[in-house]
């Protein structure tokens, strides 16, 4: 009776190694397939094809831009800043440096802040001679920047990534003497503020994994200081501290 028993034994155990193996075999896929249908996985993987996710297009393109960075966007610039109207005749272009962040409510739209300081030499000629003046403007803005939808548009376009930005602000202007002074007629420029509005925009291209970019902004800030329609007693020709302020820059962002 033993031997009858051996056989049946080792026949049993063949039998459920053959069965595992084939639970395995055609097991797998399914569990695959069931998970495929589940979470979308181009969150945990950028080289999922989106097309096999069922959710309108809006909503798979934000993912993808989620997933690839640029949900919140740090970055640095440096560039010139040259006044416009009255202040252009006096005031000389000047460095500026400045910083922003945006957060970004999906691929189009973002929240800009933004801030900068620049200055330059101011060679105000009075009625009672002519001063050098260091003049320092700084400004802190906030606003919407818009990003072009680029997904039909030209290689060319496409890589710059273009954007158009509208910032609401303030802005500091301090005026101080590089003497020698012009005498007792020269006017006290000091320091205001004033508010205003910049407009413009540029184009960023991705140098690292769409997580660096290195783009070119210009704006233009219409502001309005209190001294724009002042002649400081007749000491200054009227509208000669009138004028608005443009801004270009070299530019250089992280995205997380």
């Amino acid at each position: 009776m033993t031997r009858l028993q051996l056989p049946t034994t080792a026949m049993f155990f063949r039998r459920v190694a053959v069965g595992f193996v084939v639970a395995c075999f055609f097991g797998a896929p399914l569990a695959r397939a069931e998970s495929q249908g589940g979470e979308y996985r181009g969150i945990n993987d950028p080289f999922g094809d989106p097309s096999n996710y069922e959710f309108a297009e809006d909503e798979r393109e934000d993912k993808e831009f989620f997933h690839l960075g640029r949900f919140l966007m740090i970055g640095v610039e440096v560039g010139l800043g040259v006044f416009t109207g009255g202040l252009g005749g006096s005031i000389n272009p000047g460095p500026r440096f400045g910083g922003r962040v945006l957060y970004f409510f999906d691929k189009s739209l973002a929240l800009e802040l933004s801030g900068g300081f620049s200055q330059h030499v101011d060679n105000v000629i009075s009625a009672g001679g002519a001063t050098n003046l260091n003049v320092s403007l700084a400004n802190i803005n906030i606003g919407l920047r818009y990003y072009f939808d680029v997904k039909d548009a030209p290689k060319a376009i496409a890589v710059a990534n273009p954007y158009l930005g509208l910032s609401p602000g303030v802005y500091f202007n301090s005026a101080e003497s590089l003497g020698p002074p012009a005498g007792d007629t020269a006017p006290d420029l000091g320091q205001e503020q004033g508010f205003g509005v910049s407009a413009g925009g540029g184009v960023e291209f991705n140098i690292y994994r769409r997580h660096i970019f290195l783009g070119i902004d210009m704006r233009y800030h219409l502001v309005f200081f209190p001294s724009e329609t002042s002649t400081f007693g007749n000491a200054l020709p009227e509208g000669s501290r009138a004028g608005d302020y443009f801004t270009s820059s070299a530019t250089i962002n992280y995205s997380f």
